[in-house]
């Protein structure tokens, strides 16, 4: 990947990048439209816009409000970009025909600017693909030096911030890449795409302290990017002498475009891949304070809901769980196809596996914590957690809400959700005041 890398490591989420993609495809469309200067081709030039645009806005309609296939309302710039893109594509498909060979092959080859630039543009409003990699599936991450056990100072009783003094050699930042192996499934099988791992500061010095641990999952489709919560963190250690959780997020897709649910079940066996892979290699591998109020399970969107799936199950295992703009409960946006296809149609084993269920059956929590937040502007998924949160305070977890500002499903949902959530379990963890 050598040579490649540096290509795929280019940020494709900046303004330069994008004014470079958008006036590409201007350009292109001026050459198009411009292809004879008569009422009769402006007349077909302007109906194939208008088809196009048309087509487009009926596909996101279907898409979203009978497919539902996203799962939730799309933000604006969808609803621009996507029609935009149909329209310049219908607009190249008449210039296919009348005129010579050279605009044929203009024409052709404009259409993957139209796509690439759309999709750049809407990649770019949701924020959470920064590299070309990441928005390929292709994971370029530098692995993470974990350090060796013997190097790992004794937890004490005491919380870590009143015992901890920053070394003057400790890095100003932590690291983020991907675990320095894949993680085995060899109690699983589940086909799982490579571990993304943040150490914090204080994980970075010559002799390491036991740290929290975050097992995180991410949504769908989506890579296990320690990129977000790492962003978070540090700005979170820079405040608290480098003290921050270790963050270990997996994959709970392995194909980015399918989803298990969090279950196991005929798409992959990915809850035995979490308890039985991923944690016994968590617990030897990483240093990680070891009991349950040190443990939080988190996550977005599509992994907000096996948050609160594994926290409802494993109460032994974890003491608290973040749900960030999560789903009520595992595949939310299609019940009746999940149904038919994960659950054979049978609605008791899917109403069971269901947190809010879960909860309710398992009765009062002790000790557990939940934090849920979803984006001020994003009303449908606001409502989940609000619903959520009424289940969760009744069964007795110090459950919260908190509403991002001016965020919607979209990559400042996740910093703004991880933030508060930090700010709530860090006394919790030891690593701040009360």
């Amino acid at each position: 990947m050598g040579f490649w890398k540096p290509v795929l490591d280019m940020t494709v989420t900046g303004p330069r990048f994008l004014l470079a993609w958008t006036l590409l495809s201007s350009a292109l469309l001026a050459c198009l439209l411009l292809k004879k200067r008569n009422v009769r081709w402006f007349a077909l030039a302007a109906g194939a816009l208008a088809t196009g645009t048309a087509v487009g806005l009926g596909v996101l309609w279907y898409c979203v409000f009978v497919d539902n296939t996203f799962g939730g309302p799309l933000i604006a710039d969808v609803w621009f970009w996507a029609p935009a893109s149909f329209a310049a594509i219908a607009l190249a498909i008449a210039n296919f025909r009348g005129g010579r060979w050279w605009r044929t092959v203009l024409a052709a080859g404009s259409v993957p600017v139209f796509i690439a630039t759309a999709a750049f543009q809407v990649n770019a409003s949701y924020g959470l693909n920064q590299t070309l990699g990441s928005v390929l599936n292709i994971n370029t991450a530098n692995t993470v030096r974990i350090p060796l056990r013997s190097t790992w100072l004794k937890s004490s009783e005491r919380p870590l911030y009143e015992t901890w003094t920053a070394p003057a050699d400790m890095p100003q930042t932590g690291l983020r890449g991907k675990t320095p192996l894949p993680i085995p499934a060899k109690h699983s099988g589940f086909q799982a795409r490579w571990s993304g791992l943040y150490l914090p500061p204080a994980a970075l010095v010559k002799h390491p302290p036991l740290l929290p641990f975050v097992i995180m999952m991410m949504g769908q489709p989506g890579a296990p990017s320690p990129q977000p919560a790492g962003n978070v963190a540090d700005a979170m250690a820079a405040q608290n002498h480098g003290l921050a959780p270790i963050i270990l997020v997996v994959d709970q897709l392995g194909d980015p475009y399918s989803d298990p649910l969090c279950l196991d079940s005929n798409r992959g066996k990915v809850e035995s891949y979490v308890m039985q892979d991923v944690l016994p290699w968590a617990r030897a591998n990483l240093p990680i304070l070891q009991d349950r109020k040190h443990w939080a399970f988190a996550g977005y969107s599509d992994g907000g809901v096996c948050a609160s799936y594994f926290a409802a199950k494993y109460p032994q295992d974890f003491g608290s769980y973040i749900s960030i703009s999560g789903e009520e409960f595992q595949g939310s946006e299609k019940p009746a196809y999940n149904l038919a296809t994960v659950f054979g149609g049978n609605q008791a084993e899917y109403d069971a596996v269901k947190p809010e269920n879960i909860m309710r059956a398992h009765g009062r929590y002790e000790d557990m914590v939940g934090v849920y937040t979803a984006g001020s502007k994003d009303p449908d998924y606001t409502k989940q957690a609000q619903r959520m949160l009424a289940t969760a305070l009744g069964v007795g977890i110090r459950a919260s809400f908190f509403s991002v500002p001016g965020a919607g499903h979209v990559r400042n949902a996740v910093a703004g959700g991880l933030a508060e959530a930090f700010r709530i379990l860090y006394p919790r963890w030891g690593l701040s005041p009360s």
